[in-house]
C-alpha cells in the first residue's frame, strides 16, 4: 500500500476514533447530568415535604397538589410530623426521558394515634389550668408525640419525566398518601379542640 494511502487511512482512523470518543463522552455526560438533575429534584421534593411546604413540592411536579388553605397552626402541626420523616433514595433508574426513583421513608407508625394522644395531652393541660393558647399546646404536643412515636419504613416509587431538558415528578402516590394522612389527622384534632 502506498505511503500516501496508509497515511490517509491512519488519519481517517484517528478522526473516526476521536469522533467516537467525543460521542461516548457526551452520552456519558447526558446520563450523568440526568442523574444529577433527578437526584436534585427528589431532594428538593422531599425537603419541601419535610417542611410541609406544598407550594415547594408543587414546583417539582407536573400536576399540583391541593394547597388546602389550612390555618398557620394546622400547617405548623403538620410540619411537626412531616419533619420526623427520614428518607433515602436508591439509585435512580433513567430510561430516556423517563425515570423512576425508589425511596425508603421512615415515618411515624400511626399518625392518627400521635394526633389523638396529643389532643388528650392538650385537653389535660387546659383542664389543669394552663393559660397557654390551645393551638400552641396542641402543636407542642404533636411535635413531642411524633418525636417519640414508633416508626415504620415505607417503600415508595416516584416517577419522573423530562420536558425541555428539565425533570418533573409525574407520580408520587406513596408520598402523597402519607401527606394526606398527616393532614387528615391534624385537621381532625384541630376541629375537635376548636369545636
Amino acid at each position: 500500500m502506498p505511503i500516501k494511502k496508509r497515511l490517509y487511512c491512519r488519519m481517517l482512523c484517528a478522526v473516526f476514533a476521536l469522533l467516537m470518543t467525543v460521542s461516548c463522552l457526551s452520552c456519558g455526560d447526558n446520563k450523568s447530568n440526568d442523574t444529577t438533575m433527578t437526584e436534585s429534584l427528589i431532594a428538593s421534593y422531599m425537603n419541601a415535604f419535610r417542611d410541609y411546604n406544598i407550594s415547594g413540592m408543587n414546583k417539582c411536579c407536573m400536576v399540583n397538589l391541593d394547597p388546602y388553605n389550612d390555618s398557620d397552626a394546622e400547617v405548623k402541626a403538620c410540619r411537626a410530623i412531616a419533619e420526623r420523616v427520614d428518607w433515602e433514595s436508591l439509585p435512580i433508574s433513567i430510561d430516556g426521558n423517563s425515570a423512576i426513583a425508589q425511596l425508603k421513608l421512615t415515618v411515624p407508625a400511626d399518625v392518627e394515634t400521635v394526633c389523638g394522644a396529643a389532643l388528650n395531652d392538650t385537653v389535660k393541660a387546659l383542664d389543669g389550668g394552663s393559660d397557654d393558647n390551645y393551638a400552641d399546646l396542641l402543636i407542642a404536643a404533636i411535635k413531642k408525640r411524633a418525636g417519640n412515636a414508633k416508626t415504620v419504613t415505607l417503600s415508595v416509587e416516584i416517577h419522573m419525566t423530562k420536558v425541555d431538558n428539565k425533570w418533573y415528578i409525574v407520580k408520587s402516590l406513596g408520598v402523597n398518601r402519607f401527606l394526606s394522612e398527616i393532614r387528615t389527622s391534624v385537621t381532625a384534632v384541630f376541629s375537635l379542640i376548636e369545636g
